[in-house]
């Protein structure tokens, strides 16, 4: 199957690290290697360590990938929490009011159900919480084809009352279940994920929270397709809860804009993954 927006992601991360003369062993040698000034701040390494992805150890650790989604996250994200200005960076992403922390790998437990809550990427507190699911190369992984055992949907739909705050949510994963097996009306966007997301922060903050989703636009057929998937999936959800798509694009442009950014971290970014695609 082809995949160009994803090889096109994958070229271009390897060109940068050939550039920037890091270590390769398929992956980079270390995290380190892969993150902006080679450090983690330890509350992110905490956070990561203690979620269910795998992306720090191990030989294949997730974020030693050069095009992994985590990675990507903690390069964007985790400078905030280290000069201590996480408003400015959750303001970008459209958070409302004062926001008091921000979390990586952040999951909310769905009420009764016995399965293992899918991770947020990031999430900003306070008032309204500010939720983010992001996606790297993940966008152009087209699947035609879903079974139940992909989706568990069904699983969620014998719980009836974990759907009381959000029935047009219910009535959409109803209709995937149904199309599990067969082509599904959503082929780039995994609608499965955002609606598991919707639960859980659901039975977290009833409707009082935002989702954001954040993903990188490589210009193609393929996002395209994933922006029409989009749409549709709005339509679907009308404004049964605050939900919003970002680019990570038009996100570094909000940054560039802020006062007294180090032009280290701006660079860096731009240089690694704004500069071509």
């Amino acid at each position: 199957m082809r995949r160009l927006a994803a090889n096109c992601i994958v070229r271009s991360q390897l060109r940068w690290a050939i550039e920037e003369e890091i270590p390769l062993e398929g992956y980079t040698k270390t995290v380190e290697d892969n993150v902006f000034n080679n450090e983690l701040c330890p509350e992110t390494r905490r956070e990561y360590a203690k979620g269910k992805g795998h992306e720090l150890e191990g030989r294949r650790a997730h974020m030693r990938a050069l095009h992994s989604s985590s990675a990507l996250v903690v390069n964007v994200f985790d400078y905030w929490r280290r000069q201590d200005r996480i408003q400015d960076i959750a303001s970008c992403c459209g958070a409302e009011g004062i926001v008091t922390g921000m979390e990586f790998e952040k999951t909310h437990p769905i009420n009764g159900v016995r399965r293992t809550p899918p991770h947020l990427d990031v999430e900003f507190a306070g008032l309204i919480p500010l939720a983010i699911e992001s996606k790297f190369t993940e966008s152009y992984h087209r699947k035609t084809r879903r079974s139940n055992e992909d989706t568990h949907l069904d699983v969620y739909l014998e719980w009836r009352y974990i759907w009381d705050e959000v029935p047009k949510t219910r009535s959409l994963a109803e209709g995937i279940v149904q199309q599990s097996g067969m082509k599904t009306d959503f082929e780039y966007l995994d609608v499965p994920q955002l609606i598991k997301h919707i639960l859980g922060l659901s039975c977290c903050c009833g409707r009082r929270f935002s989702l954001l989703y954040l993903w990188y636009k490589v210009d193609s057929t393929e996002a395209n397709r994933h922006e029409e998937e989009l749409d549709r999936f709005c339509t679907y959800i009308g404004d049964e809860i605050s939900f919003r798509a970002m680019t990570y694009q038009d996100l570094f442009s909000s940054i560039q804009s802020i006062p007294d950014v180090a032009p280290a971290y701006v660079q860096y970014l731009k240089r690694r993954y704004f500069s071509s695609t």
